[in-house]
């Protein structure tokens, strides 16, 4: 133990000899384990981390394949399944020893009143075995149990986060009022901490029991629709999640699971028919965040081999660093060994030294990597925890020891090579022996460049696709207009209501002088929400082969004149398309060039399924619109139609979009009052600048293209600092063989080019190794891409042009001191 505590203070002395070695070492390190550390963090959160619940690993979410023809979709794609599946799965203990269900009350935020105080928050359906089902306990009161789903009780239980952001901890909560949508819930509990719920990318605020109060449907529907929580077996739309019992394993477990589950379906809806596949049930494990597992996976691979390739480029240059430093101690380990020396004491001297960098990087890149985490969780929107847990602390210990052995590998042959005589000898005869050492250092140096190429396309494919998104033919002028939800009141309880509630707010606030125009839509542009359905021209199927699909999106009057939208035919929704007129609709230049074929689109007819029966009332084709952005800027164009609001039935919630004179964001206090003076219970729900709401809509793409250039900038620094050390190095053992060039008559010119050509050839060998590694990892970022291929050669170009600027101006200051040396102070150089 005492020679370790030598050892120990001996590396520190000599760190604090050499503080800027140290500083660079350990702030290289400190990036490297960092950076690594922070996009692990993330990973760990979105793909891998259990849900903070009793005994997580036996916990597992439901997903259905093939959903039925005659049936209906609401929510998260093959996650949302009809009550009576839940109803009957789980009354099986054999497979679950509980079945919880769960369903948000608005696709969206939703106003959470209490007393004058109106918010906006995340609330939840969910069955009345769903905390205890979990295993997750209250900190304050209690939480739901079955009565509460079999009574529909109106009590609440508030998250842990919620109670505390809201209410400050206030115990006296319990037993007071909450307006939910303006229906009154008590508040029975606070859930413990940690425990932010199952919906996605955003944590919920309030939990209630299941609801059959009309004014509370799942999903946000509304009044008027005929959707209900238990009546409506073609409704796909409650999740679940399961815990399986002892001995089960998924593949059991699906095997009893659907026949259970398809003879609760079609016994509802009918048999499928004979071209049609039958709905399966498959479960997949409750890790990471649902949703967000599917989208992230791919990026967040790409992102940690990014940084795993930071990481080994770091390490190379401390690695380098260190065999520079030691080869100028190769003297003192001689003299060591000529003493009677250790080899294997120099060797344990400079491991420790070595760790002793490593441990020092590693605390360093822990604080780099918790910044690091809360910048992404802000850049990214993820609501969630993405605070370092056990995992992500064994990762970075894990890197930490790699990182070490590395480094205690670098010096292993110092530690063995020194002889005796070499500390007699001078410092130009031992520079012959290090040609070796010197070839292996421009080895690594090609390697680093080679990575540092891959990584700088890569990254330059990102950012132009970011740059591509940015400056994307939208087919409206989203500058200028600002975009918020809304509900009527509790009072509008049919059509005729909810229109008269939107007509009266239009006209106040087209009253308003900064309000250039305004109008409704169900789905806001960029929520990535979009109604999608088969269609029916002229009452035929339009591509008899396969299924027609169209989106669709009820709006109010003005809505292309609001939008600034170009109309290639006919005309806009207009106030006299009321319920009473004529049914009409708006369609895309995709729908008339797929659908119709060329034909004058203008008075055919058209049906939309699942509206009214298996084919709706047709609606009269009255114009044509250029194809404009829908869900996301980056979603591809799909035939569009676009129908009055006021002929649609059980249209409540929706998304008001004003076009105002200035700054869009300045209309809102005035918006806000209006709304107040028509109903304090009307809440104006994400209000946000509709530019603000489409480069939402790639903040993905955003977040991980920033990422890639900052790890690509990274990664040619390091580049940088490494050709620089390892050339700085070179020059300073070529000191006296330059004096001699220059006292036979070398120009200073000419020993400029020699070290410039060094450097040159050195990222040419890089390139030519880099160039099939950028290749294949272009490729690999295929799905990722927007408006450009993988092989785009611009971006090539500048990442190769980048690549031979840092090799040259990385040379530039060694080459220019290797041309200024003295030829005589050069001779007499030791």
């Amino acid at each position: 133990m005492g020679t370790i505590f030598q050892d120990l203070r001996f590396g520190l002395r000599q760190l604090r000899r050499t503080p800027g070695f140290a500083v660079i070492a350990v702030l290289t390190l400190a990036l490297g384990i960092g950076a690594n550390t922070a996009i692990f963090s993330v990973m760990n959160a979105v793909l891998l981390r259990s849900l903070p619940v009793q005994n997580p690993d036996r916990l597992v979410l439901l997903h259905y394949t093939d959903q039925p023809e005659r049936s209906g979709q609401t929510g998260y794609d093959d996650t949302s399944l009809p009550y009576e599946a839940f109803d009957t799965l789980r009354k099986d203990h054999a497979v679950f020893t509980d079945l919880m269900a769960f369903v948000p009350l608005s696709g969206s935020k939703l106003p959470l009143r209490f007393g004058n105080d109106l918010q906006e928050g995340q609330a939840d359906e969910v069955s009345g075995n769903f905390f205890s089902g979990l295993g997750v306990s209250s900190v304050l009161g209690r939480t739901l149990a079955p009565d509460d789903e079999r009574q529909h009780t109106q009590t609440a239980v508030l998250s842990y986060a919620y109670w505390s952001a809201r209410f400050s901890h206030d115990k006296a909560i319990l037993g007071q009022t909450l307006f939910v949508k303006g229906v009154p819930f008590t508040i029975v509990g606070v859930a413990a901490p940690g425990f932010s719920g199952l919906e996605r990318r955003k944590p919920t605020d309030v939990w209630v029991p299941l609801q059959t109060n009309p004014l509370l449907k799942p999903w946000g529907d509304s009044v008027q629709d005929k959707q209900s929580l238990t009546g409506s077996p073609d409704w796909f739309y409650l999740m679940m999640i399961g815990r399986l019992a002892p001995g089960v394993s998924d593949k059991q477990a699906v095997a009893r699971l659907n026949p259970v589950y398809e003879a609760a379906v079609y016994s509802a809806i009918g048999d499928p028919g004979p071209k049609e596949k039958r709905t399966e049930l498959y479960l997949t494990p409750a890790r990471g965040i649902e949703g967000l597992n599917s989208d992230y996976k791919e990026p967040l691979k790409v992102l940690m081999m990014m940084v795993g390739l930071v990481l080994v480029i770091a390490c190379a240059n401390v690695a380098m660093l260190l065999i520079a430093r030691n080869s100028s101690r190769q003297c003192e380990f001689s003299v060591r060994v000529a003493l009677g020396g250790s080899r294997s004491r120099i060797f344990v001297q400079l491991l420790t030294e070595s760790l002793l960098l490593v441990v020092s990087g590693a605390a360093l890149g822990w604080f780099f990597a918790n910044w690091a985490t809360r910048s992404l969780a802000a850049w990214s929107q993820i609501e969630v925890s993405l605070a370092a847990d056990r995992s992500v602390m064994l990762f970075t210990i894990g890197v930490s020891l790699i990182a070490g052995l590395v480094f205690g590998l670098a010096p292993l042959g110092i530690a063995y090579m020194p002889a005796t005589n070499i500390a007699v000898k001078t410092s130009a005869a031992s520079a012959q022996r290090d040609r070796g050492k010197t070839l292996s250092g421009k080895l690594v140096i090609c390697l680093q460049m080679s990575m540092c190429l891959a990584l700088l396309v890569g990254a330059g494919l990102l950012l132009r696709t970011l740059n591509n998104l940015g400056h994307a033919n939208l087919g409206f002028k989203a500058d200028g207009l600002l975009v918020f939800a809304t509900d009527p009141p509790a009072t509008a309880n049919s059509d005729e209501a909810v229109v008269r509630f939107y007509d009266s707010l239009l006209a106040k606030l087209r009253a308003l002088p900064q309000v250039e125009a305004v109008t409704v839509m169900e789905n806001r542009i960029g929520s990535g929400w979009s109604d999608n359905t088969g269609v029916r021209v002229d009452g035929a199927d339009p591509t008899p082969n396969k299924f027609s699909a169209v989106r669709w999106n009820p709006v109010g009057s003005g809505f292309f004149a609001t939008l600034q939208a170009h109309l290639l035919l006919g005309r806009d929704i207009t106030d006299a398309d009321t319920a009473s007129a004529p049914r009409v609709t708006v369609v895309n230049q995709l729908f008339v060039d797929r659908y119709l074929h060329g034909r004058p689109a203008l008075g055919h007819q058209i049906q939309l399924s699942g509206t009214e029966g298996k084919y709706g009332k047709p609606y009269t084709i009255v114009g044509v619109a250029q194809n404009m952005t829908y869900t996301a800027v980056k979603a591809r164009n799909v035939p569009m139609a676009w129908s009055p609001y006021t002929q649609v039935t059980g249209e409540a919630h929706m998304n008001v979009e004003l076009r105002t004179h200035g700054d869009p964001n300045m209309v809102l206090p005035d918006v806000r009052r209006i709304m107040h003076d028509m109903d304090p219970d009307v809440p104006i729900l994400e209000p946000i600048t509709q530019s603000e709401q489409l480069v939402q809509s790639y903040s993905d793409d955003r977040l991980f293209s920033r990422l890639a250039t900052f790890f690509g900038g990274l990664a040619a620094l390091l580049v940088a600092i490494g050709l620089y050390g390892t050339l700085a190095y070179r020059v300073n053992r070529r000191t006296s063989e330059i004096g001699v060039r220059m006292a036979l008559g070398a120009q200073r010119a000419q020993v400029l080019w020699m070290i410039l050509r060094e450097s040159l050839i050195i990222a040419a060998v890089g390139i030519a190794v880099g160039l099939p590694l950028a290749f294949a990892g272009a490729q690999w970022l295929k799905s990722m891409l927007f408006g450009l291929s993988p092989g785009d050669p611009l971006t090539f170009l500048l990442a190769l042009i980048g690549i031979a600027a840092l090799a040259l101006f990385s040379a530039l200051v060694p080459a220019r001191r290797a041309s200024s040396v003295d030829p005589m102070v050069a001779l007499r150089y030791e």
